[in-house]
């Protein structure tokens, strides 16, 4: 938060350069027991909003799904301006 103290979750964590913009975006978002196309729909738009929030955190990202019976990986593009 704006004070400096730390903001802990159960089910998902943020680093990089834009924690502060993926955080409030996750817990928004984010609801236990997704399916693995739900959550890589929901990380996605997730990652996309902070990131485009960030002129730090890059053009992109890839996402690694890993579950029980499916796992996948698929490239993200951003903004590019």
């Amino acid at each position: 938060d704006s004070l400096g103290a730390m903001e802990t979750s159960k089910d998902f964590m943020v680093a990089g350069t834009a924690p502060n913009s993926l955080w409030g975006v996750c817990e928004s978002f984010y609801r236990p027991n997704l399916e693995p196309d739900e959550l890589f729909e929901t990380l996605s738009q997730c990652l996309l909003s902070g990131v485009d929030r960030d002129a730090l955190a890059g053009w992109g990202a890839v996402v690694y799904v890993i579950g029980k019976d499916k796992s996948f990986v698929k490239t993200l593009k951003g903004r590019m301006d």
